[in-house]
């Protein structure tokens, strides 16, 4: 398998810009579409077929979708097989292979083909995009499957839609320096989160998830508070290679996080700014879909819970993502309806709204309260959810602490990235932050970037986190 961390992937990745910018306009995206394909089987092996056969599917379904000869009923009618025939490759090997778990039978991850949810997904949108006509229906089955093989956002996303990714694809640019110094900024942004801090964070958390009863209470609350960020920088990490690897070659992905997600001051902020594109999925095609037409408000919260379960489930068949679903529902639901109240509980206590005292009280509200919810994603069954929570509330505590050496200057490397996602802010990017600074400053920021990594990276790191999923 080829990772993103490997010197191997950026040595690929340098000889696959160097071919594509010498390939005829014409054909660049066959150049790309055989890459895509090499990088799936060098992570799914044989498994590539059920990607090629997922794609044939969609391609003909697509065809027939589009057809306006073809009556809205009848439409519909296919949509929803095409739908269900595509989900049963996932659900079997995601969730119906049988082994001994807390919720249901569940696939070891190394039997499931790499990236299935995400190819999955994307087809599931592009057929209903086709189908409501918002798009038209890919007529060359070769750009269809580029746009569902994408290696840079094959594993884990951005989940990019058809309308936003194919064009691109369709219509390659030319070579462009700034396209290559703005993929180069993505890339070691995304290392220095990955290689540096998520793996740095890990070292510290992790112990203390694997044997929470040795740790002090304290300790294991703020590794599941730790663990939010560690798991931001991280899939973050990931989603900025990605997106650099993107630009090298002249392609625009959609921004997937918030700069400062772990900052925001409200659980409905924090949901909206995170993994952003499968967060709006979800939203677009199963929220509305099961929500079209309906205008009783206990029928339309009962299908908000009804997502969020299945954006838990989706995660794996286990308890404690349906728990972690559910509780983001009920945190977000009790917050909007409880808006009014603390807007005057923080105004009898002399906190104007929006200012920064008030913004920061909330936000260590969110976090605290927060930190109730991530442990359930991160125990990932429901005896290590109970583990881990009995040990934080104090029934089963020990005196172990996550205070260990190392740990002030891995707070102090976060502080470095959180310096700059402040500067930042939420319009723009690593890439677009860097270029408009004078050449000094941009070098400067460069370079001190790549000492990071190559002073305090792992060279040695654990795949991305949400591979798996």
């Amino acid at each position: 398998m080829i990772k993103f961390t490997d010197f191997t992937y950026f040595l690929l990745l340098f000889l696959i810009v160097a071919a594509y910018y010498n390939t005829p306009q014409t054909k660049k995206w066959i150049v790309l579409l055989i890459l895509s394909v090499l990088f799936n089987m060098s992570w799914s092996g044989y498994y590539v077929f059920v990607w090629l056969g997922l794609t044939a599917i969609c391609f003909l379904g697509g065809q027939y979708l589009g057809n306006a000869a073809h009556s809205k009923k009848k439409r519909k009618t296919l949509l929803t097989l095409l739908i269900v025939i595509c989900l049963l490759p996932l659900l079997f090997f995601k969730y119906l292979i049988p082994i001994n778990n807390s919720f249901s039978p569940v696939v070891l991850n190394w039997l499931a083909p790499i990236g299935i949810s995400y190819y999955t997904f994307l087809i599931i949108g592009y057929l209903t995009d086709v189908q409501r006509k918002y798009i038209k229906p890919e007529p060359h089955f070769g750009y269809l499957a580029l746009y569902l093989g994408f290696f840079p956002t094959m594993l884990a996303g951005p989940l990019e839609r058809a309308r936003q990714l194919i064009p691109q694809l369709k219509n390659p640019v030319s070579y462009d320096p700034e396209n290559i110094k703005a993929g180069i900024f993505f890339i070691v942004w995304g290392l220095f989160k990955k290689m540096v801090l998520a793996a740095r964070f890990a070292d510290h958390v992790n112990p203390v998830f694997d044997q929470p009863e040795k740790y002090t209470a304290v300790s294991v609350t703020l590794a599941v508070l730790l663990f939010s960020i560690q798991l931001y920088c991280d899939f973050s990490g990931y989603c900025d290679i990605a997106t650099g690897s993107a630009r090298l070659l002249g392609i625009r992905l959609s921004k997937n996080f918030a700069n400062r997600y772990y900052f925001t001051p409200s659980r409905t902020e924090s949901w909206n700014s995170w993994n952003i594109t499968v967060t709006s999925w979800f939203r677009d095609y199963v929220f509305f879909n099961i929500s079209k037409g309906v205008t009783n408000k206990t029928r339309l919260e009962f299908n908000r819970l009804l997502t969020f379960v299945v954006t838990g489930l989706w995660h794996g068949p286990s308890w404690s993502f349906v728990i972690w679903g559910f509780l983001q529902w009920a945190y977000i639901n009790f917050e909007i309806r409880t808006k009014r109240f603390w807007e005057r509980f923080y105004s009898g206590l002399g906190l104007r709204i929006g200012s920064n005292p008030h913004t920061v009280l909330r936000i260590i509200v969110r976090l605290l309260t927060g930190t109730l919810i991530m442990g359930w994603f991160r125990a990932a069954e429901l005896d290590s959810g109970l583990r881990l929570y009995s040990a934080m509330f104090g029934f089963q505590s020990g005196a172990l602490s996550i205070f260990t050496s190392g740990f002030g200057l891995t707070l102090a490397l976060f502080l470095i990235l959180d310096f700059i996602n402040y500067q930042m802010g939420e319009k723009e990017d690593i890439a677009s932050f860097l270029l408009k600074r004078n050449p000094v400053q941009r070098n400067l920021s460069f370079l001190v970037l790549v000492q990071l990594v190559l002073i305090f990276g792992q060279i040695t790191v654990a795949n991305f986190y949400y591979i798996q999923f």
